[in-house]
C-alpha cells in the first residue's frame, strides 16, 4: 500500500471486492481531470520516470498530446468543454464570476443579475447551463461524479463526493493542505469502480491548489502529480482484476495551465481609485455603481460599464469614450497584456500597448487584421477560416485559438463590455484574495491555454485539438450518437 494512502481508504478497502466482476461488461470511460496540470511539467515528469504508471499504462500504449482550453481558462467554465462539448460563451457562462447587464438593469438584486461560483452561488452552476445543452452525465446510463461542480444528470447516489466535498474543501483552504482532497478523490474512484460505472469524471484539485499557494514547479505541486500517478496505477490494476481494462477509455487531462505570479494588479480597485464606483465580489451590494469588474482565474477580468440605462453592450468606439482617460492608462499598464471588446457589426477589437487589431466574422469564417500593430503576433490572416482552420493557424502561437476564443466569449450576452487579459507573471486581483495567489490562470496566453491530453488509445485524428473535442470523442468511442450542436469534433 502506498504510504500516502489514508486510514479513510483502508476503512473502505474492504468494500472493494475483486469478486465484483460484472456478468454483462460495458465499456467504461474514465476522465482524470488534473486541475491546473501543465503539459510541459507532465511531460518532464513522464520522461524522468516520476510518473511510471501513467507512462506504462497510458503513454506507452497510447498517446501524449496537447490541446487548447477555453477563454477564460479557469476552473468551472473550463469544465464545460469536456462535459457539454461547448465553449463557456456558447452556454452563456462567461467566467467564474459574471454580471448580466440586461438583468441587472431590470432588477439589480435578482438572482440572475450577477454570479460568483467561488462561493455559495456555485450551487446555481447546473441551473445556469441551458437545458438544451446535455451533459455527458445525461447521455450515459451509469455516470459517476467526483468533485466536479457540474453534476446535472448524475443520478442520486452517483455524485460520490457530494456529502464530503464542502468539508474537505473548506479544511483544505483553511489549512493549505490539499492531500486529503486528492486522496478522497482516489478513494471514491476506487469505490466507484465496484458500482458498474459507464462514465466517471474525477477531479484531482491538488496540482492547481498547490500551484496557487507556491508556483507551478514547487515540490508540493510535483508531489500532487505523483499522487495522480499512484492513483492511475491502483485504478488500472483494479480494472484488470475486474476484467474491464481492455474495454476502458482512460483520458487524463486538465482544464487550464498556470504561470507563476510575481505581481498583483487589482483591476477593480484601479477603476475605483479613478472615480468609478465599482461593483465587484465580495462587495456586490453597492448602490448605483458606474462599473463592475468580474475576475476569472485571476488573470482575466470582465469590465461592465453600468452608467447607461438600457443594459446594452457597448460596441466600437463607445467603449474608449465611456472609459475616457482611464482607457489609455489601462492599456499602458505593465500588468495588462491586451484588452478586447465588441466592434461594430460582426467584428471584435483587440488593443494593447503594442498596437491594435481587428477580428472579423465573415460568412466563410474568421479573419485577423493588424491595424496599428499586431497584439497577437499572428500577422495578417486575410483568408476566412473555419473553426478548425483558425485553430491550426494559431495553435503554435503565444495565443492559441485566439480568434475563436474571442468570438465565443463575446457571443455571450453576459460577457463584459471589455475583457482584460493579464501578462504572464501578473494577475488582476489582490483585494480579498486569501490566501495570496502565487500562480494564476484565466488568460488567453499559451501558458494558461495549453493542457495535456493523454489517452490509452492510438490512431486518432492528429489535427490540433481543443478540450471541446473530448465530448464527442467520448460518445463515439462508447458507441453513442455524437451531437452536432457542439463546438468540438470527434478525435477517434
Amino acid at each position: 500500500m502506498h504510504p500516502e494512502q489514508s486510514s479513510y481508504f483502508r476503512r473502505f478497502e474492504s468494500l472493494c471486492h475483486p469478486k465484483s466482476v460484472f456478468a454483462l461488461k460495458r465499456p467504461l470511460v474514465l476522465i482524470y481531470l488534473v486541475d491546473g496540470a501543465r503539459p510541459d511539467v507532465m511531460r518532464e515528469l513522464v520522461d524522468s520516470g516520476d510518473l511510471p504508471n501513467i507512462r506504462r499504462e497510458i503513454v506507452e500504449p497510447g498517446t501524449f498530446r496537447i490541446a487548447t482550453s477555453c477563454f477564460p481558462s479557469t476552473t468551472g467554465p473550463a469544465y464545460l468543454p469536456f462535459l457539454t462539448g461547448c465553449f463557456p460563451g456558447t452556454i452563456n457562462i462567461p467566467g467564474i464570476r459574471w454580471l448580466d447587464k440586461a438583468a441587472y438593469h431590470r432588477k439589480r438584486w435578482a438572482r440572475e443579475s450577477f454570479r460568483s461560483y467561488c462561493g455559495y452561488e456555485a450551487a446555481y452552476f447546473n441551473a445556469d447551463i441551458p437545458k438544451e445543452r446535455p451533459t455527458l452525465h445525461e447521455l450515459f446510463d451509469r455516470p459517476f461524479n467526483i468533485f466536479s461542480m457540474i453534476t446535472r444528470g448524475v443520478p442520486q447516489g452517483h455524485d460520490l463526493t457530494a456529502r464530503v466535498k464542502s468539508g474537505l474543501y473548506l479544511r483544505a483552504h483553511l489549512r493549505h493542505k490539499w492531500e486529503p482532497v486528492d486522496h478522497a478523490s482516489h478513494q471514491h474512484l476506487m469505490l466507484g469502480l465496484d458500482q458498474d460505472p459507464e462514465f466517471i469524471f474525477a477531479v484531482f484539485p491538488g496540482v492547481d491548489a498547490y500551484s496557487h499557494l507556491n508556483h507551478p514547479r514547487h515540490e508540493e505541486v510535483l508531489t500532487a502529480y505523483r499522487f495522480v500517478d499512484f492513483s492511475v496505477g491502483q485504478v488500472v490494476e483494479k480494472l484488470k482484476r475486474l476484467g474491464r481494462w481492455d474495454d476502458t477509455l482512460l483520458l487524463l487531462t486538465s482544464d487550464h495551465g498556470l504561470s507563476a505570479t510575481h505581481r498583483h494588479f487589482d483591476l477593480a480597485l484601479f477603476l475605483q481609485k479613478r472615480g468609478m464606483k465599482t461593483l465587484f465580489y465580495p462587495l456586490v451590494w453597492k448602490k448605483n455603481p458606474a462599473a463592475s469588474v468580474m475576475i476569472s482565474g485571476n488573470a482575466m477580468g470582465h469590465v461592465y460599464c453600468l452608467n447607461g440605462k438600457s443594459g446594452a453592450a457597448l460596441q466600437g468606439e463607445e467603449l474608449p469614450r465611456a472609459l475616457n482617460s482611464v482607457w489609455e492608462e489601462l492599456l499602458q499598464r505593465e500588468e495588462v497584456d491586451f484588452v478586447a471588446w465588441r466592434g461594430n457589426g460582426q467584428s471584435y477589437e483587440i488593443a494593447a500597448s503594442r498596437g491594435r487589431a481587428t477580428i472579423i466574422r465573415h460568412p466563410q469564417g474568421l479573419t485577423y487584421h493588424p491595424r496599428t500593430g499586431d497584439p497577437f503576433g499572428l500577422g495578417e490572416l486575410a483568408a476566412p477560416m473555419n473553426l478548425q482552420e483558425a485553430l491550426a493557424a494559431t495553435f503554435h502561437s503565444e495565443y492559441p485559438d485566439a480568434l475563436v476564443q474571442i468570438e465565443q466569449l463575446f457571443a455571450c450576452s453576459r460577457a463584459g463590455d471589455l475583457a482584460v487579459s493579464a501578462k504572464v507573471g501578473y494577475d488582476l486581483r489582490e483585494a480579498y484574495e486569501w490566501p495570496e495567489h502565487h500562480s494564476s490562470h484565466g488568460s488567453l496566453h499559451r501558458e494558461h491555454m495549453m493542457v495535456p491530453l493523454l489517452y490509452n488509445q492510438t490512431g486518432w485524428d492528429e489535427r490540433p485539438a481543443r478540450t471541446t473535442d473530448v465530448f464527442n470523442t467520448v460518445l463515439k468511442w462508447s458507441g453513442k450518437p455524437t451531437l452536432e450542436n457542439t463546438d468540438g469534433q470527434s478525435l477517434c
